[in-house]
């Protein structure tokens, strides 16, 4: 399923109506964060935009707001880039490939489910918009909360050791 959105007249980077374009394709985008190893960050939209397994759909559309799920289909999600617990910017490990909090030792795996700490949710979502053309972009204007703890629809486990120094266990 594939929401089309007519992205004509938006450059890269800018916003129109809450819209950021990425004026990409989910595939380019997927091709760019497997080769660096990290989420693309997007200031414009305060946004990361993430890979999702696209094999584990199934899992997420039992979970996810509908509107989320063209974006898993193309493999891609965009998540705020603010800690649910007190709203710390939330950086990249590239060791243990999670979103690991500095302030309070929250985790969050690639698609922003909380794998540990205080947070009381996953990370925030916003839908993607992906064209019939197959360009990306992100719906600034609509922020979904994040899943319940204990949402597991990646089994994404960490790669490797954590940044912040502890495993923020429940």
């Amino acid at each position: 399923m594939i929401v089309l959105f007519l992205l004509a007249g938006c450059r890269g980077g800018s916003t129109r109506s809450g819209v950021v374009s990425l004026n990409r394709s989910a595939s380019s985008i997927s091709d760019e964060i497997k080769r660096k190893g990290t989420p693309l960050y997007l200031a414009d939209a305060h946004a990361y935009i993430s890979l999702y397994p696209p094999d584990r759909i199934e899992q997420a559309r039992l979970v996810y707001d509908l509107r989320l799920i063209p974006g898993m289909e193309a493999g891609l999600v965009a998540l705020y880039q603010r800690c649910t617990h007190l709203g710390c910017r939330v950086p990249w490990c590239l060791t243990s490939q999670y979103f690991e909090c500095p302030c309070h030792e929250s985790l969050y795996d690639r698609a922003g489910e909380r794998r540990g700490g205080p947070a009381p949710r996953g990370l925030d979502h916003m839908p993607l918009l992906v064209s019939g053309g197959g360009d990306v972009a992100v719906d600034t204007s609509v922020v979904i909360p994040g899943p319940p703890p204990g949402t597991d629809t990646t089994g994404q486990t960490p790669a490797g050791p954590h940044c912040i120094g502890t495993t923020a266990g429940d």
